[in-house]
């Protein structure tokens, strides 16, 4: 392992059922892309150790070879994988398939809204920020259903921002931004019977119809 013979080392490691170095191999196999050594070392090292770092590593390899149904079933099982933290790290490396089933995993509603935009599935994100019920995560969906057109969609997010007077404004000026005063006006009039944000149609920069002023 001194010498950087990563597949070698893991080989000797295994042979000799002698998972006590775990650190380091996890560390230098990663830093080498040796995942799938990586792989079988982690295996042999959870028949007898039951450590977070060991199959945290293990979850994660899965994730960067692309073994999501491996993934999937190690999750099921017994484990004590840092789940939520392995989500973030797939997240922001960019792999989106397994952030899916690790905040799915737990349940992670507002986690897992954000990944399904970025993997387009906006009917499935906009189910998650209903369970989520969260501004942060109902703007961040509407704003991907609104740039992709997903009209439908987007009115179901924006339903539940404006009965908030800041999310309002923003919310009228993103749709202003993009030219589609007719959804714009559909949203508002569909959320008129929410009837907390009628005041704040005043300050909306464009003409809006009767049938919502009045």
């Amino acid at each position: 392992m001194d010498g950087l013979r990563v597949t070698d080392s893991i080989e000797s490691y295994i042979r000799a059922e002698d998972p006590t170095n775990y650190n380091e191999v996890i560390e230098i196999a990663t830093h080498a892309g040796k995942d799938e050594d990586l792989i079988k070392y982690l295996r042999m090292a959870r028949k007898t150790l039951r450590e977070p770092a060991i199959d945290t590593a293990l979850a994660f390899a899965y994730s960067r070879t692309d073994q999501l149904s491996e993934l999937e079933d190690f999750l099921r099982g017994t484990n004590v994988t840092d789940i939520e933290q392995s989500g973030d790290k797939a997240y922001a490396e960019g792999y989106h398939q397994a952030a899916k089933i690790f905040f799915t995993s737990i349940s992670n509603w507002a986690k897992l809204a954000t990944t399904l935009v970025h993997l387009e599935d906006y009917q499935a994100a906009v189910e998650c920020a209903r369970k989520a019920n969260n501004i942060k995560v109902w703007k961040q969906v509407n704003a991907a259903c609104v740039e992709k057109k997903e009209f439908r969609l987007a009115q179901i997010c924006g339903l539940n921002l404006i009965i908030d007077a800041e999310e309002l404004q923003d919310l009228v000026k993103q749709y202003e931004r993009n030219g589609y005063f007719d959804e714009l006006i559909a949203l508002l009039e569909q959320g008129l019977g929410l009837g907390r944000f009628l005041p704040l149609l005043m300050f909306c920069s464009f003409p809006l119809p009767l049938s919502i002023t009045s």
